[in-house]
């Protein structure tokens, strides 16, 4: 309850932007799949709509969107630079109502989070960026930054380094067997990565997919990434049932053909049932 408090109420009055993006929209929807007895079904109208970067995240009873805004009213330059930069958040309970919310990071280094992941216990990985750097995160040129950070109220403070490198992106931790399993981008728009160990190193890649997300189903590791097939983007699957150890190959298990294309696959098990959400954009959607 004071996790959804937090969020909802903003930070120093600053209130929540996202409810801009809830609803059916042309630009940018969001689209919920969920696994029932028959396979995967989506539901009729996307959810949201101006959405990019999606992470998703569950804390109780709670799941968490975080996402990239863009729809109008996105914060303030001076609020940036006075209470820091913001993670946009839409929270539910039940699929069918969704409360916006925002946290704003403390950075003394000045960095803008990107492709945020809530996690349960008060944690926001992300990829920082120096603030000011314009174009898109992923073709930055110096080394990327990977921190994890922890939310107190409205805030996200204390960012850790976690991993640096040429080209990171997309975190997406999971806990697994007692071990920490961090799913990445590590060549944008071209290949992914698996890091584990202290510190954390890659230690599997796979090329011709990009944007990972990992959820655990029972004993097994589901991966998602977006892969570009004729000339969309299209969530793949590949399942791994012996720990991380061994991968099938990609398979395309969500009914995508009647909308134009989605990528930035993320999920998770919510109340029991598997869960999918990605996103209608262009290729090379960030501006």
């Amino acid at each position: 309850m004071f996790f959804l408090l937090a969020i909802t109420i903003g930070c120093w009055g600053d209130n929540p932007v996202a409810g801009a993006a809830l609803g059916a929209g042309d630009e940018r929807p969001v689209w919920l799949f969920e696994r029932g007895p028959s396979g995967w079904s989506r539901r009729p109208k996307a959810i949201a709509h101006k959405v990019s970067s999606l992470g998703l995240g569950i804390n109780g009873d709670q799941l968490v969107l975080t996402m990239q805004c863009f729809w109008g009213d996105c914060g303030s330059e001076r609020k940036r630079r006075t209470i820091g930069p913001p993670v946009h958040t839409l929270s539910t309970s039940d699929l069918a109502h969704f409360t916006p919310g925002m946290f704003r990071l403390v950075d003394p280094d000045d960095r803008v989070p990107i492709d945020t992941e809530y996690r349960q216990g008060g944690a926001i990985w992300y990829y920082g960026t120096h603030a000011g750097v314009v174009g898109d995160p992923a073709a930055h040129k110096d080394p990327h930054s990977i921190y994890r950070a922890t939310i107190v109220g409205d805030r996200i403070v204390d960012p850790q380094l976690m991993m640096t490198g040429p080209g990171l992106a997309d975190p997406a931790p999971i806990q697994f067997r007692g071990d920490t399993l961090l799913f990445l981008t590590t060549q944008p728009g071209r290949a992914i990565g698996m890091a584990q160990g202290s510190p954390l190193r890659i230690t599997k890649t796979w090329s011709g997919v990009s944007v990972p997300h990992a959820m655990v189903v029972g004993d097994e590791i589901w991966l998602w990434a977006q892969q570009v097939r004729q000339g969309k983007m299209v969530p793949v699957r590949s399942i791994s049932r012996d720990g991380a150890q061994s991968w099938t190959d990609w398979q395309t298990p969500l009914p995508t053909d009647d909308i134009a294309g989605c990528g930035n696959p993320v999920g998770g098990v919510f109340r029991g049932t598997p869960l999918v959400f990605c996103v209608t954009e262009k290729i090379g959607g960030h501006p």
